[in-house]
């Protein structure tokens, strides 16, 4: 279908013929579609909408425009997690050894923070050494040989999705949620993993500020990954204040080796036991096979198995533990102590990544540099009732300066004497 045929169907809220958006895709990724004809495309779709069938469509065209990743055969399952971005979330780093602790491989190819949320690429990059450019074939050998591994997009997967993606950006159509969809899949498919897991976020802190339109997303995920024949499930959590203790890069990854020893906050080591039991879990588990599978993969942090996965795959992609675990904490170190007597709920999630981001832990531009060292370290989880002068954090800073203008926002954002609402607000 020719390219200026589609774009006048579907601004007239037409449905695109059967074809037409894999042929789109494709032509997007040659560059044989422009990026005016690529812009206006996306802008009709945001304004019309896309139909189930639309989405799935757009979503295997974005998948095939690229390399598709075969797999040897493995009795292994092939599973990956998605996680719509956070402040604090560091579920990463222990969902995928711990999977592969449990009998999955888990091939995730994870992107870089921007804005206000961190990425998993660069709390990796905090432990010396690590490398997170990896060619297929390294990748796919540490997959088999370590049962995980952690990377970048590689130039061959997905290609539409990384033009596309900009275009979105530039055109204001970043919000729509079968091009969220279609863009998501397309990578997560790319991989060829058998099943997936989501963790969408709603809060403060997260893309979608609403626990309805997070839902939506959700419950349109799963039902595209099915469209394309991926099982997949779901969970929508809370993103109102940072997730665990930590936002930072060295911090989070700190805080996630932690976890994987046994210790750890509870709410990051609960939840990351609860996406990998869903990505173990048959499409005939039972609210007591899922009980069950969550007690084994607690079991595999107690018992040292995820910490022994998680170092075999750091080891292999370079990464030195060692040097890890002695590199010099950031220069100023600012305790934070409360001003009154209360229920601290916790510090607003979104004020708290952008004050990272500012201490410079995370970017405006793709191109600005990580200070990995820097960030918000909490005394305590949040959620817990604290005295007068009690030690709330700490602010890790490169300055006074800095740290002093941190403390101020920071103080500003702080949650009182308000309930949690449970971390898990919905699951599919």
């Amino acid at each position: 279908m020719e390219i200026t045929r589609l774009l006048a169907l579907k601004r007239d809220g037409g449905r695109c013929p059967g074809g037409s958006l894999s042929e789109f895709a494709r032509g997007v990724a040659a560059g044989e579609v422009a990026d005016y004809q690529a812009s206006a495309f996306l802008m009709a779709a945001f304004i019309r909408g896309l139909d189930r069938d639309e989405t799935v469509e757009l979503t295997l065209g974005i998948r095939d425009s690229g390399t598709v990743l075969s797999w040897p055969d493995d009795p292994r399952p092939l599973a990956d997690k998605h996680s719509t971005g956070g402040v604090g979330d560091k579920i990463s780093l222990v969902l995928a050894p711990l999977a592969a602790s449990m009998g999955l491989r888990v091939p995730m190819i994870s992107g870089r923070g921007l804005g206000h949320t961190g990425g998993t690429l660069d709390k990796l990059e905090s432990i010396p050494g690590f490398r997170t450019r990896l060619d297929v074939g390294e990748f796919q050998e540490i997959v088999g040989r370590c049962g995980f591994a952690m990377c970048g997009q590689t130039g061959d997967l997905a290609p539409a999705d990384r033009i596309l993606y900009s275009l979105r950006d530039a055109t204001s159509t970043v919000e729509s949620i079968p091009l969220i969809c279609a863009s998501i899949l397309g990578k997560k498919l790319a991989e060829g993993a058998d099943r997936l897991v989501f963790d969408v976020k709603a809060g403060r802190g997260a893309f979608m500020k609403t626990g309805g339109q997070a839902l939506l997303l959700a419950r349109t995920l799963v039902e595209v990954a099915g469209g394309c024949g991926t099982r997949a499930r779901a969970l929508v959590t809370d993103m109102d204040v940072v997730l665990g203790r930590t936002a930072g890069n060295y911090l989070e990854t700190a805080e996630a080796v932690s976890v994987l020893k046994g210790g750890g906050p509870l709410v990051v080591r609960d939840l990351a036991v609860k996406l990998t039991a869903m990505m173990l879990a048959d499409d005939s588990s039972d609210e007591a096979c899922i009980a069950g599978l969550e007690a084994r993969c607690a079991a595999h942090l107690d018992d040292s198995s995820a910490w022994d996965a998680f170092v075999r795959t750091v080891e292999a992609q370079g990464g030195d533990l060692s040097a890890f675990e002695s590199l010099p904490p950031a220069p100023v170190i600012r305790e934070v102590r409360s001003d009154r007597t209360g229920y601290w709920t916790g510090v607003d999630a979104g004020v708290a990544g952008d004050v990272v981001r500012r201490l410079g832990g995370g970017r405006t531009r793709v191109d600005d540099t990580i200070r990995p060292e820097v960030g918000w370290e909490q005394a305590a989880e949040s959620g817990f009732p604290v005295e007068d002068g009690q030690t709330i954090g700490w602010i890790h800073a490169m300055t006074e300066q800095a740290a002093g203008s941190a403390e101020a926002d920071l103080r500003g954002a702080f949650i009182w004497d308000r309930v949690n609402s449970s971390l898990v607000l919905e699951t599919l």
